[in-house]
This record gives structure tokens, C-alpha cells and sequence, in this order.
């Protein structure tokens, strides 16, 4: 049986038992700084700064931009989903339900515009695992807007493809808008975009 080999120095208790609570404030300067900076000018350096960290707890804890990216868009991602599910569900029926969960989406590009830039613009500058993580959010979103094939009055030629151009839809508008600038006037955005859903969906406005 050969001897265990010498234990690896260590630097700081910080190293073998790390803050995670503090996790939530990289992930935070991450979708901030490429909100403001893009995705490619993004530095981890700059992500450290605002975060209150030094750049190599940042690696040690994340390992690269692309991974810290991804993790923070996961996260953001997954955050925004819930509060919009929970507007849908608090709203009532199908219809009232998708205006409540669209206008949670809206107010939350109007407020934190460099947040809804990293989750709707940059992302596709980043790729990767946070793009796989858009794909599959779209996927969802779209499934939820299928359902209203299952409601009173739904047109009969509406498929899962028409699911699909309304996500696209609005995500493609919030994009236009949030490169241009106009994050503060998405929320008027609401009645036109509720109305391209409502009649696509069922034939009516």
C-alpha cells in the first residue's frame, strides 16, 4: 500500500469552505456588466470589480466568463419563468393569464434593462451552455402558449408552429427595442403584442 502523498497547501479558509451567499452578487455583476458592456467586452476582471471579489476567487469559484454567463442567465432565467407564472396563475383564465404573465415580462425589461440585455440580446453572442438554456426556455414558453388550443375558441388552425411565431414575436420586439434604447417604453407594448397573440390564437383582438 503506498504512502497517502504530501496534502496540498491550502491559502484560505475561504478556499475549502467558500461564501456561496456571496454567489448570487457575481451572478448579479455578471448579467450587469454584459448588459452594459456586450457580451464579447465583458471582462471577468470588470464581473470581479463590481462583485467585491478578486479575480482569482472568481475562477476558482466559476472557472471561466462562459461558465459564470451561463449560470447567471440559468438563474436569471429561471427567476423571471416564476414570477411570470405565478402573475399567470393569480390572473385566472387563459387569456387574462398570458396579459399578466407578458405584462411581469415587460415590466421587467422596462426596469432592470441590462439584465433583459444579457437574458435577450447578448445571449446569443455568448452561445453555449446559457444558449442551450434560451433554447429550452423557448421550448417551454412556447409549449405554454400551445395550450391555448385546449380553450373555448381557439382557432382551428392554430398549431404549434403559431405558438412559436408568438414567442418569437415578442422576443424579437423587446429585442428592437432594448438595442434602441426604449427598455422604458416596452410596457406599451403590451396591448399590441397581446393583441397579435389573441389573434393568432383565436381570431380575435
Amino acid at each position: 500500500m503506498e504512502a497517502p502523498g504530501p496534502l496540498r497547501a491550502v491559502r484560505s479558509w475561504e478556499e475549502v469552505a467558500p461564501d456561496r451567499s456571496a454567489d448570487d452578487a457575481v451572478l448579479e455583476a455578471m448579467l450587469l456588466t454584459v448588459g452594459e458592456q456586450g457580451y464579447a467586452k465583458a471582462t471577468v476582471r470588470e464581473v470581479a470589480e463590481r462583485a467585491g471579489i478578486t479575480q482569482d476567487r472568481f475562477h476558482r469559484r466559476f472557472g471561466s466568463k462562459e461558465a459564470c454567463f451561463a449560470q447567471a442567465y440559468a438563474a436569471a432565467a429561471e427567476r423571471l419563468a416564476g414570477e411570470m407564472v405565478e402573475a399567470s396563475r393569480e390572473a385566472g383564465g387563459w387569456r387574462e393569464g398570458f396579459r399578466a404573465a407578458l405584462a411581469e415580462l415587460l415590466r421587467f425589461v422596462a426596469e432592470q434593462p441590462l439584465s433583459a440585455r444579457a437574458l435577450l440580446l447578448e445571449v446569443r453572442a455568448a452561445r453555449g451552455d446559457a444558449w442551450a438554456t434560451h433554447q429550452q426556455i423557448v421550448e417551454r414558453v412556447t409549449a405554454a402558449l400551445d395550450t391555448a388550443r385546449e380553450q373555448p375558441g381557439a382557432r382551428p388552425g392554430a398549431s404549434p408552429m403559431t405558438a412559436g411565431f408568438i414567442a418569437g414575436a415578442i422576443e424579437e420586439s423587446l429585442s428592437i427595442e432594448l438595442a434602441a434604447g426604449r427598455a422604458e417604453a416596452v410596457p406599451f407594448l403590451l396591448d399590441d403584442l397581446t393583441r397579435l397573440a389573441f389573434l393568432q390564437l383565436f381570431g380575435e383582438e
